[in-house]
């Protein structure tokens, strides 16, 4: 008698990035800024965030905008980790450097900025509280949440 399967295409997938970014989200919450700094702020850790934000991206959400952002990233020893995210029409990518005229850029540290991706500091609330600064386009700083598959944050 062959056995019977309740498996979804996908399924497995989906649970294992439910667990992935659970544990995330608990890793940050425990973590000291200079851990965070130290573990999540190297370039390969940074790079997985920001290829997991790519993965997010939903164009239909971008109301027609097609450009870059570009994330400075501060480290407590003065560094700037620098990165770029392109948006157009069907997807987004990201890679390290400097945009040359970004539609958006936004400053932040590192720590601050592996909050943010893990949902544990709002973004609205770390550019009230000077935690976050812009520079240029506002409206595209309101909709980036929604763009990148969450509720507008800002």
């Amino acid at each position: 008698m062959a056995a019977l399967s309740t498996r979804v295409p996908g399924r497995p997938l989906r649970f294992a990035r439910t667990r992935g970014r659970q544990a995330f989200q608990a890793f940050v919450r425990r973590s000291s800024d200079a851990r965070l700094e130290r573990i999540a702020g190297c370039d390969p850790a940074l790079a997985v965030i920001f290829a997991a934000m790519t993965r997010a991206y939903e164009p239909d959400k971008a109301n027609g905008f097609a450009g870059e952002l570009e994330f400075d990233l501060r480290r407590a020893d003065g560094r700037v980790a620098q990165w770029i995210v392109r948006v157009d029409s069907e997807r987004a990518t990201a890679r390290r450097g400097r945009a040359v005229a970004p539609a958006l850029a936004l400053t932040m540290t590192v720590a601050d900025f592996v909050r943010i991706a893990a949902r544990d500091v709002d973004a609205g609330r770390a550019l009230l509280t000077g935690r976050l600064d812009l520079a240029g386009d506002f409206a595209l700083a309101q909709r980036l949440g929604e763009m990148f598959g969450r509720p507008a944050a800002l």
